[in-house]
């Protein structure tokens, strides 16, 4: 990969730009490798630059963590707001904030890496990502009661364990995904979240 160069943006661009990329790298490294076992060393070089490059737009892999962590619940709030949008039953918004939470975690491989990984963040900042993570999981459950009271889902005696195997499922599909494979993320955000919502949706739904 070639050296990064500076066009004609502004330098406030480039560095965004600039930090954006080592966010990317050191997700797709973490995801690759685990991230304790992925140093700093290790996204320098995937990037091609000195390691001493990389402290010009982050300051250690905890803040890398961090705002890994942030765009997974950018992610996520993305998804809702699709699912806001959507018209239909209340498995019909399920099924659409499944499918874009799907799509835009393979999308961007190594947040659903981080996801995984709550133990590894700095107490403070875990103490945000459980935050989020539980406003999520409510809105997933309100999203299955709205769908089993309007019919368009069957009753589920345990609403909440099938919150966590959606969560648990979507998160380990970019660690398996290949774009090289012979469907597109999109295809395969079809088909994990068919299969996570058969046997939820009701017959006439």
């Amino acid at each position: 990969m070639p050296r990064w160069k500076n066009s004609l943006l502004s330098a406030e661009s480039v560095q965004r730009i600039k930090r954006d990329a080592v966010l990317k790298a050191a997700g797709r490294a973490f995801s690759a490798r685990g991230f304790h076992n992925t140093s700093l060393d290790d996204v320098a070089k995937s990037l091609n630059v000195a390691r001493a490059t990389l402290y010009k737009y982050v300051q250690d892999k905890q803040e890398i963590l961090r705002e890994l962590h942030q765009v997974g619940v950018d992610i996520a709030t993305q998804a809702f707001e699709e699912g806001k949008r959507t018209p239909g039953t209340g498995a019909d918004i399920l099924r659409t904030v499944l499918l874009t939470y799907t799509r835009l975690l393979i999308e961007d491989v190594g947040v659903a890496a981080v996801l995984r990984d709550l133990n590894a963040m700095r107490p403070e900042d875990r103490a945000e990502a459980v935050k989020a993570r539980d406003s999520f999981e409510r809105k997933f459950l309100q999203l299955l009661r709205a769908g089993i009271e309007d019919g368009s889902l069957l009753p589920i005696e345990d609403p909440k364990l099938a919150v966590y195997t959606f969560m648990g499922a979507i998160c380990w599909v970019p660690r398996w995904y290949s774009a090289e494979g012979t469907l597109s993320s999109a295809e395969v955000a079809e088909v994990v979240t068919d299969n996570l919502l058969r046997g939820l949706v009701a017959e006439t739904a």
